[in-house]
């Protein structure tokens, strides 16, 4: 089992990634030819089950874009069961503090590091086209653990979260954060950004990637100040968008 994404964050270098919340098998396709380092197959909002979500999961690891998953919440079987399909990383919302960061983690790792299961599965049977013999050897130290960080209470405690040995990334969702600290959806707001930049510089003392949910228009910014998983870019606006500019390409012919 081998995880490039994680393999380039750990070098150092930025990875990009888009969100799928629709559950379109065809949607799984057309995004990972595109090119990008992962694809976030959401299952904290939306409608998406599991069973979607492992075949999501086969899809995109027959291309060169590593397939990762949101679970709904810090449930030991709603991660174990995520990881199960062959994902190559896990992202855990709101994670505040360190005993929750202690717990997740050990969902995430098989022993002597953690707690999880090590049944037969998608991830250990047939994922990678046959089965691989070597994934529970290799899955501790492959499979990118992702926490988000989304509360003020999170950023209040970030020093004892990042603490805990196993978190590959601590990952910041700007609106979530924002409605935490009852400015909602000022994610410009100068407290917000004083949080955003905190995260970074705290993740860099720590050794610990750090991530953010950016758009075309902050990315830039949020690279320069240290981010280097950049998650932006979600499937139904992608249709939405480019369905109206159609629509308004045809509306200005009758004008």
């Amino acid at each position: 089992m081998k995880n490039p994404l994680k393999e380039k964050l750990l070098r150092g270098e930025a990875a990009y990634g888009p969100w799928q919340m629709t559950t379109g098998y065809d949607t799984s396709l057309i995004l990972s030819s595109v090119g990008a380092d992962c694809i976030m197959i959401d299952q904290e909002h939306g409608s998406m089950d599991l069973e979607k979500v492992g075949l999501m999961v086969s899809l995109i690891q027959r291309t060169n874009t590593v397939p990762l998953v949101r679970v709904p919440w810090h449930d030991m079987a709603l991660i174990k069961r995520a990881l199960d399909t062959g994902a190559g990383g896990i992202m855990i919302p709101m994670v505040n503090d360190k005993e929750t960061a202690e717990k997740v983690v050990s969902y995430c790792k098989y022993p002597p590091e953690g707690v999880r299961g090590a049944g037969a599965s998608r991830a250990t049977l047939y994922f990678s086209g046959g089965g691989d013999p070597n994934y529970i050897k290799d899955a501790n130290k492959n499979v990118l653990v992702i926490l988000q960080i989304e509360h003020y209470k999170a950023v209040e405690n970030l020093e004892e979260i990042l603490s805990v040995p196993g978190i590959d990334v601590a990952f910041v969702g700007p609106v979530d954060l924002s409605y935490s600290m009852n400015i909602p959806g000022q994610t410009d707001n100068p407290d917000v950004q004083a949080s955003i930049r905190k995260v970074a510089e705290m993740c860099k003392k720590y050794n610990v990637v750090s991530g953010i949910f950016a758009s075309e228009a902050n990315m830039q910014t949020y690279y320069d100040m240290g981010y280097r998983l950049l998650l932006g870019g979600i499937d139904g606006i992608f249709i939405y968008q480019g369905a109206k500019s159609f629509l308004k390409k045809f509306e200005e012919l009758n004008r």
